[in-house]
C-alpha cells in the first residue's frame, strides 16, 4: 500500500535479543519507563533448559507446570508412554515463566524440589550476560567481563604441534615473553611438556629444568601474570613459588592426586580443562553421546571435587579442551555451543589457536592458520568466551578488541 508514491507498511522486523541486558537496552531505547523495562525484560528473554535424569512421572509434572505458566516442555515419546527409563526434557520459556515454574516445582514430588533449586541457581548464574568479576591470582588480579583476556603461549618443548623447538633456548623464550608483554598480553602461559596428540610424557626433572628458570625471569622482569601449563603437582608448586599465579592443568586435576592440594594451598587460580583419554591416545576414535552435555557433566564433577577439597570457587576457570580427545565435528560443535558452558558459572577459556580442526576446514598447514584462528576467536567472543589462549599475541589482541566492541563488552576504545 502506498500514499504519494511512498510505501506505508508496518515494517515488521524480527529483533535479535541476545540476553537480558540486550532486552533492557531495546526497551529503554523504545522509551519504556524503568519499572516497565524491569518487568518486560524477563518476558523478552527466552531460555531453553535441558534437564537430565527425569523419571516419566516427573516429566509429566514438569510439562504441566510449564504449560500452566505459559511456557512449554518438550518430552520424548518414551516419557509420554510411561516408560521406566530416565529421560531428558527441555523446558522452554521466558525468564519470568521459568522463575514461576521453579516455585511450583518446589512443591512437587519425584525429586523436583531439587530441580527447583537447580533452576533457580542456573537463572542466577545467567542473569548477566557478561558478569564482571575479579579473580585474585597471587599479586595479580584478573578482571573478567570488562574485555576478553588474552593468554599468550610459550612452549619450552622440542615437540609441540605449533612451535616445537622454537623456544627451547632460554634466551629465545625470554625474548618472546618480552615481545608478548610489550604487545599487551594479559597472561603468559609457560609449558614444558608437549600435549600434542601422540606425545610421550616428560620426566619431572626435565620439565622443571625447562620451565622454572623462565617463570622466575618473567616474574622478576615483566610483571605479567604467569600460568604454568602442567599436570604435575611438583612442577605447579615450584612454578608458583617462582612467581606463577595460575595453574593450567589439561588433565582437569586427574593425573596427579596432589595437584588439588597445591592449588588449594598456593591460592593460585586453576584452569580445569577437559580431555578424553591422555595425550598419547586421546585422538584414537573419540566418542561422545553429546559432546557439550558430556563435557558439562565432566566440569560439574571436577569443579565440585575441587571445591570439596578447599579450592576457592572464585579461582576456577574452565576450558573445554579444543583438540583434546575431539574430532573435527566435536570441535566445531563445542565452539558453536560454547555459551552453554556459561550455565556452570565459571569463566570460560578457549584455546583454538592454530589447532588441527582449523587446518581440516581450511586445508592449511599449522603455520598458515592465523586467519582461521582469528575467525574462531571472534566468533567465540560473540558467544560469551571470557579468555583465549593464543600463539599470535599481537594480532589476536586486535581481533579481541574488535570482537569485544562488536559484542558489546564494556571496554574503553
Amino acid at each position: 500500500m502506498s500514499e504519494g508514491g511512498n510505501f506505508v507498511g508496518f515494517n515488521p522486523t524480527l529483533l535479535r535479543v541476545e540476553d537480558l541486558d540486550d532486552a533492557h537496552r531495546i526497551l529503554f531505547e523504545l522509551g519504556c519507563d524503568k519499572m516497565g523495562v524491569s518487568i518486560m525484560g524477563k518476558k523478552a528473554n527466552h531460555f531453553l533448559i535441558s534437564i537430565e535424569n527425569v523419571s516419566a512421572p516427573a516429566a509429566g509434572i514438569i510439562k504441566q507446570v510449564m504449560l500452566s505458566n505459559g511456557g512449554e516442555c518438550a518430552t520424548p515419546r518414551s516419557a509420554i508412554l510411561g516408560g521406566s527409563e530416565k529421560v531428558r526434557v527441555i523446558m522452554m520459556g521466558t525468564r519470568a515463566q521459568l522463575e514461576k515454574a521453579a516455585k511450583n516445582l518446589a512443591l512437587q514430588p519425584f525429586g523436583l524440589r531439587r530441580l527447583s533449586s537447580e533452576i533457580k541457581e542456573l537463572l542466577g548464574v545467567v542473569s548477566d550476560s557478561n558478569p564482571k568479576r575479579e579473580m585474585p591470582c597471587g599479586r595479580h588480579l584478573l578482571r573478567f567481563g570488562e574485555r576478553t583476556i588474552v593468554m599468550g603461549i610459550i612452549n619450552v618443548t622440542p615437540d609441540s604441534f605449533s612451535d616445537g623447538g622454537r623456544f627451547m633456548e632460554y634466551r629465545v623464550a625470554l625474548g618472546h615473553a618480552r615481545q608478548m608483554a610489550e604487545a599487551g598480553v594479559d597472561v603468559i602461559d609457560v609449558g614444558g611438556e608437549s600435549t600434542r596428540p601422540g606425545s610421550e610424557p616428560v620426566d619431572l626433572k626435565e620439565e622443571l629444568r625447562r620451565t622454572i628458570p623462565l617463570v622466575e625471569a618473567i616474574a622478576s622482569e615483566l610483571g605479567v601474570p604467569i600460568s604454568i601449563d602442567t599436570t604435575k603437582a611438583e612442577v605447579a608448586r615450584r612454578a608458583v613459588d617462582a612467581g606463577a599465579s595460575i595453574i593450567n592443568d589439561v588433565s582437569g586435576l586427574r593425573f596427579d592426586e596432589r595437584m588439588v592440594d597445591v592449588v588449594r594451598d598456593s591460592g593460585a587460580a586453576i584452569v580445569i580443562m577437559h580431555m578424553q583419554g591422555t595425550p598419547k591416545d586421546m585422538q584414537d576414535n573419540p566418542r561422545y553421546e553429546d559432546v557439550v552435555r558430556d563435557i558439562c557433566r565432566f566440569f560439574r564433577e571436577r569443579t565440585s571435587f575441587a571445591i570439596s577439597k578447599g579450592v576457592d570457587a572464585g579461582k576456577i576457570i574452565i576450558d573445554p579442551g579444543i583438540g583434546f580427545g575431539k574430532n573435527l565435528e566435536h570441535n566445531l560443535e563445542i565452539i558453536r555451543r560454547i555459551e552453554e558452558f556459561r550455565s556452570l558459572g565459571f569463566p570460560i577459556l578457549l584455546g583454538p589457536s592454530r589447532k588441527r580442526f582449523i587446518g581440516d576446514v581450511l586445508g592449511k598447514p599449522t603455520e598458515e592458520r592465523m586467519l582461521g584462528s582469528a575467525a574462531t576467536i571472534a566468533f567465540a567472543i560473540s558467544r560469551g568466551v571470557d579468555m583465549v589462549r593464543v600463539h599470535d599475541v599481537r594480532e589476536m589482541l586486535e581481533v579481541t578488541k574488535m570482537a569485544d566492541a562488536l559484542s558489546g563488552k564494556c571496554r574503553k576504545l
